[in-house]
C-alpha cells in the first residue's frame, strides 16, 4: 500500500464513498488506484491526453490489482467520458484555465448531480471566475501544504445561478472564512505575487488602488493566526 501526498490526499478526501469517478490528467492513476484499494468508489475511469502517463496508469492499476474497479482512456479531457461512467469528476495537477476549457465544451458538466473536485496548479483565479460567471458553486474549499508548496482544492456543483465574484474571492475563494494554517500560508503565497503585480502599476493610480486594497486585505487575513 503506498501514501498519496497532501494534495491527493485532499482531493481523495473530497471523494464521496460509493461514487464512480473520473480522474481527468490521471498520469500515474496514484488517486484512483488509492481509492478503490481502500473501497471507497464504485467504479473509475482514469484518463490523460498522452499515451505515456495512461501506460503508467496502466501499469499501476495492474500492480495493485484493482483492474475491476479502475479502467483508462485516452481522452482530451472529458471528451471521450461518457456522462454516465461519473458522478465525481477530479481535475488535479493541472492550469486553472485548461480546467476552464475542459468545462466549457463538456456540457454534461451542467448537471447538479455532478461534483467537481479541482486542484489548479495555476491561473486559480481564473478559475473561480469562470466558476461564479458560469452558475458554479463552489461549496467548499480547503488549503493544503505538499512539498513546501500551498494548494487549494474546490468542490464545485452547477447549479446555473451566477455569482459576483470580487477580487479578494477571485484570488482566495472559500479560504477568507477559514482559519486553520493551511489556508494562511496559501494567502500568503497568493499576496506575495499579487504584490510583484502592484508594483507593475503607478503609484496614485487606479490599478495601484485597486491592488492595494486587495494585498491590504490579504495581509490582515494572513496575520489572524500569527
Amino acid at each position: 500500500m503506498f501514501q498519496l501526498d497532501e494534495r491527493l490526499a485532499l482531493c481523495a478526501e473530497f471523494v464521496r464513498e460509493g461514487t464512480r469517478l473520473a480522474d481527468v490528467g490521471t498520469d500515474h492513476a496514484y488517486l484512483p488506484v488509492w481509492l478503490a484499494l481502500n473501497g471507497k468508489i464504485a467504479s473509475a475511469v482514469a484518463s490523460d491526453v498522452r499515451v505515456g502517463p495512461l501506460e503508467n496508469a496502466k501499469c499501476n492499476i495492474a500492480r495493485y490489482g484493482v483492474d475491476s474497479v479502475v479502467s483508462t482512456v485516452l481522452s482530451d479531457g472529458l471528451d471521450s467520458i461518457p456522462p454516465d461512467s461519473a458522478q465525481d469528476i477530479v481535475m488535479a495537477g493541472m492550469g486553472g484555465e485548461l480546467m476552464v476549457g475542459i468545462m466549457m465544451r463538456t456540457q454534461w458538466l451542467r448537471d447538479g448531480e455532478k461534483r467537481l473536485i479541482l486542484q489548479p496548479m495555476t491561473r486559480a483565479d481564473s478559475l473561480r471566475l469562470f466558476l461564479c460567471e458560469n452558475g458554479f458553486c463552489i461549496e467548499e474549499e480547503r488549503a493544503c501544504l505538499s512539498g513546501h508548496k500551498s494548494y487549494s482544492v474546490m468542490v464545485c456543483r452547477y447549479d446555473g445561478r451566477k455569482r459576483s465574484c470580487d477580487d479578494v474571492f477571485r484570488y482566495i475563494g472559500l479560504l477568507e472564512q477559514d482559519a486553520s494554517e493551511e489556508a494562511r500560508q496559501y494567502i500568503r503565497m497568493v499576496n506575495g505575487k499579487l504584490k510583484k503585480k502592484l508594483n507593475s502599476f503607478a503609484k496614485g493610480s487606479d490599478d495601484y488602488a485597486r491592488w492595494e486594497a486587495v494585498t491590504a486585505k490579504l495581509d490582515r487575513l494572513a496575520k489572524e493566526v500569527d
